[in-house]
């Protein structure tokens, strides 16, 4: 790797080195449910560490490859790795945070058990698959005519829950948690992931410039199949649905107006209660869990989940 571009790239991506506002740390939510998930196991900061690492250097793999598929130029209120390098670049770069994820769980500073690296190993492997799958779901709603509610949950559940409830089982599996309280917490995880993306797409839809860093809107604008409009067109006719529906059938542009339009006409349907008791409804199924299969008894877990959903509303 002496002399290549993607260590810079890399570097770029996280805001290391480049000159400008400090590190793009982003919110770090899934080694922080990672660690919160082994200390509840009994587990120790440097049996967790490496898969923390991992977990992370997944994630933004998939971001960089995400801002390639979405044509997304700024990330964090700087240039995105594609946008900076070049599509070509932006592909080796990710790659090779794939390659050093897999690699970071393999380090295995912590000397753990190797049947417990493989399981980890697995693990990561299918989060990695999920994601892809949910991707292909997100690409081609770009172009469809309509999605339904049992796509949508497909969808988020391989883009965002599959490495949530990673996130949550490593930290069971690198403190030693028998395979069933571990696969337990990657369920509580999952839970979490469907809500975190319920109210991503309130915040895409509703939330202010100033909440987001993107325009008021921008996932209507960009006509995605978020949770409320997928609600609104599964409901029964309307002439609030009719104005989501006739604009949604097009593949021209968004138009300011249009924008306020939908918006207006998701307001009368009730789409954002709907959403909300959505997200809810996923926190309640984390309690369900937790108390199943007692589980994540300190809360540590849970309350990472609620706080977050909060600070995001």
């Amino acid at each position: 790797m002496r002399g290549s571009p993607i260590g810079e790239q890399v570097r770029w991506h996280f805001g290391i080195g480049t000159g400008g506002a400090g590190p793009r740390r982003g919110k770090r939510l899934r080694p922080r449910l990672l660690f919160n998930a082994a200390f509840e196991e009994g587990g120790t900061f440097e049996q967790a560490v490496d898969a923390a690492v991992a977990i992370e250097c997944l994630h933004n793999y998939s971001l960089v490859h995400d801002d390639i598929e979405d044509g997304d130029k700024l990330r964090r209120g700087s240039e995105t790795v594609w946008a900076r390098y070049g599509i070509a670049h932006g592909v080796n770069a990710g790659d090779s945070m794939c390659a050093v994820s897999y690699l970071a769980l393999l380090r295995n500073t912590a000397n753990l058990p190797p049947r417990r690296v493989v399981a980890m190993m697995q693990v990561l492997h299918e989060a990695n698959l999920g994601m892809c799958a949910g991707q292909g779901y997100d690409i081609g709603f770009e172009t469809a005519a309509h999605v339904t509610m049992e796509q949508y949950i497909a969808m988020i559940d391989g883009k965002t829950a599959a490495l949530f409830g990673a996130s949550c089982e490593l930290g069971a599996r690198a403190a030693g948690a028998p395979d069933d309280r571990a696969a337990a917490y990657g369920d509580l995880g999952r839970c979490y992931g469907r809500a975190f993306q319920i109210r991503d797409d309130v915040l895409g839809t509703w939330g202010s410039t100033e909440e987001t860093g993107k325009p008021s809107g921008s996932d209507i604008a960009r006509r995605k199949w978020s949770f409320p409009v997928v609600w609104a067109l599964s409901g029964e006719p309307s002439p609030a649905r009719d104005v989501i529906m006739r604009r949604y059938a097009l593949s021209t542009p968004m138009e300011a107006a249009d924008v306020r339009a939908i918006v207006g006409a998701l307001d009368a349907l009730g789409a954002r209660r709907a959403a909300d008791e959505a997200v809810d409804g996923q926190l309640r199924d984390a309690e369900h869990v937790a108390e199943r299969y007692q589980i994540d008894r300190g809360m540590t877990v849970r309350n990472l989940f609620t706080s977050s959903a909060r600070r995001v509303a």
